[in-house]
């Protein structure tokens, strides 16, 4: 019966909000078609040409077997470290070059064909939901806060917060990982792997553009409506003891919803660089709905229970702000004299974002080439014996 009450109020909330839209769809319809211009925008220049090849090459490596290859040599490393198989270093690599939901993506792959067990995916998830470091430094950094010297301080934040919370969750996920079995994906030939890797990897980018443009039009009209004020008013008497700005607090749940938005409000406002600095880790570590709906759409193919993701990010937030305030305190000064008399700065200032990406999908493809030539001889030798 509290189940049922349960679903039933969580179906009305639902409702209420899709009324919401509608009605503003009819009232507003201009804001609409910009919302939805700008967002599909964000995604064609942003996140397709970043993410699109990378979707490709990972399907492409996790059917011609990169993970039984990363068992057989991270097994017992990883075993001992994380609890986990070396099958995860794909996902982890992945999630870290491309940024998320790719990450998950795999993790939800891995778990399709039973690689993984359902405790090592909720590990994993925690370790491989984690910003690109090209975001960071060339988006975070280096575009909205003009300010390299930062780098250090959030790119530590982003990773030794998945790493710390893949290690907490370690306990509360124990299991006995079999070190010596080495699990293989359904045998395929080169031409079905390309055709399935380019025909899903098209499909997922386009649901990534739908949840973006989605979430765009509910900020965008939630703003117009002053609903977004009406929270910050409400939220602005429990945070004074932070001394945060309504800015500052506006920016916080824009990140809350979508990470791009939130981070650009913070990078404006007037408070102090360190407050910016630590929110702005919160929101990358906490990535957004949006990002949270993306890779749930990859979990509801699997057994995989969001909310234990969503709880994982939680907790990957609380442990990415701690290391942000620690290592701003420590490190903060002395990158910045370090910067300033090796103008190290300037390295980042011309860093090019595209460029990062052509070089390591260059690596990629070299790596996928050598294992699809593996793949094709070990094929060969399957039908001789």
């Amino acid at each position: 019966m509290d189940t049922f009450k349960l679903k039933f109020k969580s179906n009305f909330i639902f409702i209420g909000i899709v009324v919401f839209m509608l009605w503003n769809l009819i009232i507003d319809p201009d804001l609409a078609i910009l919302s939805v211009i700008s967002g599909i925008e964000l995604w064609f220049y942003n996140v397709m040409p970043s993410l699109f090849p990378y979707m490709i090459f990972s399907s492409m490596l996790f059917q011609l077997n990169a993970t039984y290859l990363f068992q057989r040599i991270f097994n017992k490393p990883m075993n001992k470290i994380f609890n986990i198989s070396g099958s995860g270093i794909l996902a982890i690599i992945m999630g870290y070059l491309s940024g998320y939901p790719l990450g998950a993506k795999l993790v939800a792959d891995l778990r399709k064909e039973n690689v993984i067990s359902l405790q090592e995916s909720y590990k994993l998830l925690a370790m491989c939901s984690a910003t690109g470091p090209a975001f960071i430094i060339g988006i975070i950094s280096t575009q909205m806060f003009d300010n390299s010297v930062i780098i250090p301080v959030l790119l530590l934040s982003n990773y030794a917060g998945s790493l710390l919370n893949a290690l907490v969750l370690k306990y509360l996920y124990k299991e006995n990982i079999p070190i010596y079995t080495y699990k293989k994906c359904k045998t395929k030939s080169i031409s079905n792997i390309l055709n399935t890797s380019i025909v899903d990897s098209i499909n997922n980018v386009l649901k990534i553009c739908g949840y973006m443009v989605f979430f765009n039009l509910i900020i965008l009209y939630l703003d117009a409506r002053d609903i977004l004020d009406l929270f910050t008013n409400f939220f602005a008497q429990y945070l004074n003891v932070f001394h945060f700005s309504g800015e500052l607090i506006k920016g916080l749940f824009y990140g809350l919803f979508e990470i791009t938005l939130g981070i650009n409000t913070i990078s404006k406002c007037s408070d102090s660089l360190m407050v910016k600095v630590v929110v702005t880790a919160f929101i990358t570590a906490w990535s957004g709905l949006s990002i949270h709906m993306q890779t749930n759409s990859f979990l509801v193919d699997t057994d995989i229970k969001y909310s234990r993701f969503f709880l994982g990010k939680l907790t990957q937030s609380i442990l990415s702000t701690i290391i942000a305030i620690i290592s701003y305190q420590l490190l903060y000064p002395t990158v910045l004299s370090v910067y300033n008399s090796i103008h190290v700065g300037r390295i980042f200032e011309y860093f090019n974002y595209p460029t990062y990406y052509f070089r390591s999908i260059i690596v990629l493809s070299i790596v996928t080439i050598l294992l699809g030539i593996l793949h094709k001889k070990q094929q060969k030798t399957d039908k001789t014996l």
